[in-house]
């Protein structure tokens, strides 16, 4: 059998194809039958962990897979990136699979999957600890229908509607080992396509002269790069009329929405995913994204890791992935806070509706005494300043050292009062702040920006 890219990428978009209507049909499930579903995909997975993965198999030990429910994973201790980075080799269901080797994978990249049948995502998060995950061939399919079937239920079409309409622009990550870009190489279809990726990190004059060039009818991005592109539409450089225009990879903060969608006047689609094999989808009302419930076990936690009810923020999440049983991830802790909808969503989907992502748990500020100081309380008078296109806050011990990046004239003295207000409210006696201008701000290599920087050792 011909085993080249082309056939085995046209092998994986008909088999993708064929899985699609289904996934679709399931986001009209009724809550009841989306947790069976659940139920009966938890039993599948711990019984796989239990019988392949040593890791698993002390972990688990004692429950009953083919009995097992979602009542019963309180009584599973949580799984770190730590635990899956230490323990690789023993978490991982295919004895034949070695971090080493998938490391090297990801740094080559070849046009071959990984022994044949495995594709390997790497993601250093805003947290800045490196994680490997690895995807067989089906489970990849469903990663990638978590998300198309949420655009096809919108009534987004997945290409331009006609060759004059512009292309569909992706301002992600560079040629990588980033979810964002592996994913659009796994499943878009060949050339010719109208699809053109520039750099997250290419320089801002230089992604504005491309993108008056290229006058897209989609554009997808960080939610700090299209603030940015807002910035320079409202200045008359950026001069493009987008008809879709979607967000990804850092929380959407209310104000960079309204800027974002002023600019372009159109409303922002905004998901939030991550490589464990999760993504909250829009449905077209607002703000709200919806869990996929069918395919995952999201628990939203406090700090000690006890439930946490929906409308109240929580300070992590727990993640078990369904579908992903060549590396199950079992209660999987990400530090994403989020709240999620109380009420049903207007949309009529029963899948649980996230309210908002406030960033990262990693993002909180601690200083002496254990005074925790959430992100919030600095951003505030930020996020009002229209002048100030891009910001950093790095904590120091004492308080914050901000770098501004701005587009017009910004009284530091009166904003670092605010800020330090914001600080003495949550608890800080004698807060200091200080400002800094500077031309740009640093990227990790993937694009995304860390907006808030704890100290290590506060």
């Amino acid at each position: 059998m011909d085993t080249s890219p082309a056939d085995a990428l046209t092998r994986r978009l008909a088999a993708r194809d064929a899985v699609m209507p289904e996934m679709v049909a399931r986001l009209g499930w009724p809550a009841d039958r989306i947790r069976a579903e659940r139920e009966q995909a938890l039993r599948r997975l711990l019984t796989v962990a239990t019988e392949r993965s040593p890791w698993h198999r002390e972990r688990l030990r004692g429950l009953d897979p083919a009995r097992a429910g979602e009542s019963d994973l309180a009584s599973i201790p949580s799984m770190t990136k730590t635990d899956l980075m230490e323990h690789f080799d023993a978490i991982v269901t295919d004895r034949a699979l070695r971090l080493a080797d998938v490391n090297d994978w990801i740094e080559r990249l070849p046009d071959t999957p990984l022994l044949g049948r495995y594709h390997g995502f790497a993601s250093g998060g805003s947290s800045g600890l490196r994680g490997v995950f690895v995807y067989d061939e089906a489970a990849a399919i469903t990663f990638n229908c978590m998300v198309g079937r949420w655009f096809m239920r919108l009534g987004l079409p997945p290409f331009p509607p006609s060759a004059d309409a512009g292309p569909i622009v992706n301002l992600w990550a560079d040629r990588g080992a980033h979810v964002s870009f592996l994913m659009v190489r796994l499943f878009m279809p060949p050339a010719p396509l109208p699809l053109v990726s520039i750099p997250a990190t290419t320089p801002l004059p230089a992604m504005v002269e491309r993108l008056n060039a290229l006058r897209p009818w989609r554009i997808g991005s960080y939610a700090s790069i299209l603030a940015l592109l807002a910035t320079e539409a409202r200045a008359g450089r950026l001069r493009i009329a987008p008809q879709v225009v979607m967000s990804c990879g850092e929380p959407l903060l209310p104000e960079a929405r309204a800027e974002v969608e002023a600019a372009f006047g159109v409303p922002v689609l905004d998901y939030w995913g991550m490589s464990e094999g999760m993504y909250a989808m829009p449905c077209g009302q607002g703000a709200i994204m919806h869990l996929p419930d069918d395919l995952c076990i999201v628990e939203p936690v406090d700090e000690a890791g006890l439930p946490v009810a929906a409308g109240t923020p929580a300070a992590k999440i727990l993640l078990t992935n369904l579908f992903n049983p060549v590396q199950p991830l079992i209660r999987y802790e990400v530090t994403d806070r989020v709240v999620l909808r109380p009420d049903p969503c207007p949309c009529g989907a029963e899948h649980r509706a996230v309210e908002s992502v406030h960033g990262r748990a990693d993002d909180v500020f601690t200083y002496a005494g254990g005074v925790r100081v959430h992100p919030l309380a600095l951003r505030a008078p930020l996020g009002r300043h229209r002048h100030i296109a891009e910001y950093q806050v790095r904590q120091t011990v004492d308080g914050a050292h901000v770098l501004l990046s701005t587009t017009g004239p910004v009284e530091l003295e009166p904003l670092g009062r605010a800020m330090e207000d914001g600080l003495r409210r949550a608890g800080i006696a004698s807060p200091r702040v200080t400002l800094e201008r500077v031309d740009a701000l640093g990227r990790q290599a993937s694009g995304k920006m860390k907006r808030f920087v704890p100290l290590s050792s506060p």
